[in-house]
């Protein structure tokens, strides 16, 4: 019930909050580190976030209860979005919120494996949780980037036995799903009539984090699982890496953007919009069906297999240029908006 509850809620939501941002002229205006050229209403997240919020409530064996740490973490990081999408807010509230979310999570049990329950858990699971959502905030540039590849994600998860192990983490995968759906008819290139900001990115890539979380709490994070929650989202924290390498590399905030993430780099090509949102669609769904089957097997090859892989594409985003910095003029814009 959570994925027709989250599509629908989605697809009704929409249409209201599109009315409002004309009407309260909040739009996502263009400029140099845009590569839309009309304003387009910004506040879709609103819709994601409270399909997320809502829709786990429909399965019967969930309860508010069970899955209250999720919950409290989702509220923090989409608030803090929204008012950076309606107001702007400063990129290190923003992180704040973000790794408070993560402590949230912990506190529920909800924890990275093998190093311990103390602090040193606690901060790497902070981290896992605030960079998975600004991983999938990076690739928020291009129209159905995002939302096609958190809903891939989200099903890859729901395909795994072992992320069903526990009724709520299930139904966050399920709702998860469901409101990517519904977001891509609005969203989907080449003409996007709304974006998500980073109220609506930001909540994805926490929620996948907390899926990757429920899959260590529920299949006991043995063999290839261990690895399977960084390998399903390669694309999006490999993309977040290397620009956070890339702005170090080049004497740059981390916190200021640039036209260099991976998506750029491909628009800059030639390519479409739409070919380049089927180009990491299929990149996503390669990587999920080999983590997904080396979960299954448990096959300690996959370990071997995934090696040339990951190899290929980080070689592969460096010769596009994700290392190279960006210009001066565009990371001046950034910090002005």
């Amino acid at each position: 019930m959570a994925a027709p509850a989250a599509f629908v809620l989605v697809v009704l939501l929409v249409p209201v909050i599109m009315r409002l941002c004309r009407r309260w002229r909040l739009f996502d205006s263009p400029g140099p580190l845009k590569i839309h050229a009309r304003p387009v209403p910004r506040l879709g997240g609103v819709a994601i976030a409270l399909a997320l919020f809502a829709a786990p409530l429909f399965c019967g064996r969930v309860s508010v209860e069970s899955g209250w740490p999720y919950f409290a973490g989702l509220a923090l990081i989409w608030i803090s979005g929204l008012v950076d999408d309606v107001r702007g807010l400063s990129p290190a509230i923003r992180l704040a919120s973000q790794i408070a979310a993560g402590a949230l999570v912990w506190r529920g049990g909800w924890r990275l494996p093998l190093l311990g329950d103390g602090a040193v858990d606690l901060a790497a699971t902070c981290i896992f949780a605030a960079g998975s959502a600004n991983a999938l905030n990076f690739v928020d540039g291009s129209d159905g980037l995002a939302s096609g590849v958190a809903g891939i994600i989200a099903a890859t998860y729901i395909a795994l036995p072992g992320a069903a192990g526990r009724p709520f983490g299930g139904a966050v995968a399920w709702a998860l799903a469901g409101a990517c759906a519904g977001f891509l008819i609005f969203n989907f290139p080449p003409r996007a009539k709304l974006f998500m900001g980073d109220s609506g990115s930001t909540a994805l890539g926490f929620t996948i984090a907390f899926l990757g979380l429920n899959l260590y709490r529920s299949d006991g994070a043995a063999g290839p699982s261990l690895l399977f929650p960084f390998w399903v989202a390669a694309l999006p924290l490999l993309d977040a890496l290397l620009a956070v390498i890339r702005r170090l590399l080049g004497r740059a905030s981390i916190f200021y953007g640039d036209r260099k993430q991976i998506y750029d780099l491909m628009l800059a090509r030639g390519w479409s919009a739409r070919r380049v949102a089927f180009a990491c669609y299929g990149i996503t769904a390669g990587l999920a069906v080999v983590g997904w089957m080396a979960v299954r097997t448990g096959s300690a090859r996959f370990y071997l297999f995934s090696a040339p892989i990951l190899a290929a594409l980080v070689l592969a985003a460096i010769r596009l240029g994700s290392l190279e910095a960006g210009t001066r003029e565009a990371r001046i814009e950034q910090m002005r908006t």
